[in-house]
């Protein structure tokens, strides 16, 4: 199964954009930030297994630290705390940490993904400028067939272009075909062709 990147790291940045509400729940010391903060673990850890990645243990094992946490037990060369704080303040404290942890591993991931989509977004943009100095754009865009089918009919028109096989591949080795699609269905629409 290859990953749609697209549809990945949008996903993964609504997961990622919930950390500054995380963030305010931690800061204004409420008591749904523990709760929030272990569904938003199990959320980040769903959409990396559905995508097959890797990082889902990191976050799993993040999530059982926090378990950990909750009945008192950490590791006190990893955390230290003065001893005066109460078991409470303790364990939100290691929250917020492991809440730091997460973010660093799902940041980590989106960065990934997003160059495969960046490096695919830029040879997208050339090949479509290569397509509009030869000619080639226009009379597959302006025909009556559905946007969809403009996509792909533009798509093999790359494919079919001897200059610009050797990139469609590139760009597949980087995204999905779905992928390829919609980055270049956004270029078309930013560029207002």
């Amino acid at each position: 199964m290859q990953i749609i990147v697209t549809v990945f790291i949008d996903k993964l940045y609504k997961i990622l954009i919930e950390g500054r509400h995380l963030v305010e729940l931690y800061e204004q010391k409420d008591p749904g930030f523990i709760p929030s903060f272990r569904d938003w673990l199990i959320k980040a850890e769903s959409l990396l297994e559905e995508n097959r990645r890797p990082e889902v243990s990191e976050i799993a094992g993040i999530r059982a630290q926090l378990i950990s946490a909750s009945h008192g037990a950490f590791d006190k060369t990893v955390f230290y705390f003065p001893a005066k704080l109460s078991q409470k303040k303790i364990y939100r404290a290691i929250c917020g940490m492991l809440f730091n942890n997460a973010q660093h591993v799902l940041n980590n991931v989106y960065k990934i993904y997003s160059n495969y989509r960046d490096e695919a977004q830029k040879l997208i943009r050339q090949m479509l400028m290569y397509a509009l100095q030869k000619n080639v754009f226009y009379p597959v865009w302006n025909s009556t067939t559905s946007h969809s089918e403009k996509l792909n009919r533009l798509w093999q028109s790359f494919v079919n272009d001897p200059d610009l096989a050797q990139g469609t591949r590139q760009i597949l080795s980087n995204v999905n075909y779905v992928d390829a699609l919609r980055i270049i269905d956004e270029a078309v629409s930013e560029w207002k062709l």
